[in-house]
């Protein structure tokens, strides 16, 4: 991996709705903002991510990326990390996550989040370090398992579909309708859509605009660019529907967005100090 950049850790701990949610039986849809990793303690209910859904047991392992919607059906109780992460090789893994991955070790799994909540709340360096380094190994257990999982396309299907989310991420300015990128794909529209869908969990659509909004919150915050400028680089159609996209996604305006950013890291810097 090239191009490391370390997550920003949120939150980390043991959520119990027992606690949190009083009186329903399912939880009001809400959208991400940022990664949340999640190693559910018994089972019971049901997880809803977008369109998939997923019973909770111990040896599932809810991954939601940000700018999906989520609800849980009750009971729920679980280990959890909430990081953002924008670019770099390990929002290229993270992102490619299914929702729910089913795992074989649990044990390592819990002691990588036990391990966790304990340093989360240390002001030493060698523990914030530690931390780190688990989440690093946590994100890798993940990717390395997804990776050996039974790919559910054909096997030139899947070289397509990676060769297609190469083509997306480098051409995000230019036109990537379904017509356009089935055409690149030398698939048929209704074909080529079943395979992504297959292949990826989103429709093209949803996949694109992904991207889009990942692009422009880079340029929002590591660059000076105008959002008429950002709205361009990023392949939307107008200003004013970047803006109102990226706050569907994201619940802010995309300035409000980076200055929220931007607060948080000179906040960590001065407490750094």
């Amino acid at each position: 991996m090239s191009n490391i950049i370390l997550p920003e850790i949120v939150a980390v701990g043991i959520f119990s709705a027992q606690y949190a949610v009083k009186n329903t039986e399912i939880t009001k849809p809400r959208k991400t903002t940022m990664f949340e990793i999640e190693l559910p303690i018994g089972e019971g209910g049901i997880s809803f991510i977008d369109r998939d859904s997923s019973p909770i047991n111990e040896n599932t392992v809810i991954c939601a990326k940000p700018g999906q919607s989520r609800r849980t059906r009750l009971p729920f109780k679980c280990f959890y990390i909430h990081m953002i992460v924008t670019e770099g090789d390990l929002y290229e893994r993270l992102i490619k996550m299914p929702s729910y991955i089913k795992i074989s070790d649990r044990e390592r799994y819990e002691r990588i989040f036990s391990e966790l909540c304990g340093y989360y709340d240390s002001a030493l360096y060698q523990d914030i370090l530690l931390m780190q380094s688990r989440v690093l190994e946590l994100i890798h257990l993940l990717y390395e398992y997804t990776q050996n999982m039974e790919f559910n396309g054909k096997p030139n299907n899947k070289k397509m579909i990676e060769d297609v989310i190469h083509y997306i991420k480098n051409n995000l300015s230019t036109d990537l309708s379904l017509e356009t990128v089935s055409r690149y794909a030398s698939f048929s529209p209704i074909h080529f859509h079943n395979c992504f869908k297959r292949s990826t969990g989103k429709t093209l659509r949803e996949f694109v605009e992904e991207q889009r909004i990942q692009k422009a919150i880079h340029l929002l915050t590591s660059t000076d660019l105008t959002l008429s400028d950002i709205a361009y680089e990023c392949g939307f159609s107008s200003q004013s529907y970047f803006s109102f996209a990226f706050k569907q996604k994201m619940k802010l305006p995309p300035r409000e967005y980076a200055k929220r950013i931007q607060l948080r890291y000179e906040n960590q810097r001065t407490l750094g100090k």
